[in-house]
């Protein structure tokens, strides 16, 4: 094997790699979601954050097609579609399209008491945590 080709052979090694497209793809949906928030937010103005409730609603519908259609449709050879797009992109965009997706599939297999305290625990434990979170920061601040 040449020099040329050796190097390709390792250049398609890495980018093939799951860590690399959850990487890259993670990265793209952090911005896009920033971006796509603000700009949300500045049409849309006010106390609500529209922003995010459009990014986690709408993460949650792309990931919900990712992963019906490339998990459980698509042969397995695809998977680096959902690593890239699924777990990178909506990850970065939002971890709320991984919930729902979670929560999706508790319904589907049966487990809506499941289901219904995935949604209430997580959304109280979130609260909590940023509670928790503002008294440390209050705490570690001298009170502001």
């Amino acid at each position: 094997m040449g020099l040329n080709a050796g190097l390709a052979h390792a250049f398609i090694a890495v980018v093939q790699h799951p860590v690399f497209l959850v990487g890259v793809g993670s990265g793209c949906g952090g911005i896009f979601r920033y971006y796509l928030g603000r700009l949300i937010d500045r049409w849309t103005g006010g106390p609500f954050p529209w922003g995010t409730f459009a990014v986690n609603a709408t993460g949650s519908f792309v990931l919900g097609v990712l992963a019906l259609w490339v998990l459980l449709r698509l042969p397995g050879a695809y998977r680096w579609v959902y690593l890239l797009f699924g777990t990178g992109f909506c990850g970065g965009f939002t971890t709320f399209s991984t919930f729902s997706y979670e929560t999706y599939r508790l319904l589907c297999d049966g487990y809506w008491w499941g289901s219904l305290a995935n949604v209430l625990g997580s959304v109280a434990a979130g609260l909590l945590g940023v509670l928790l979170a503002a008294g440390l920061v209050r705490l570690c601040s001298g009170g502001v």
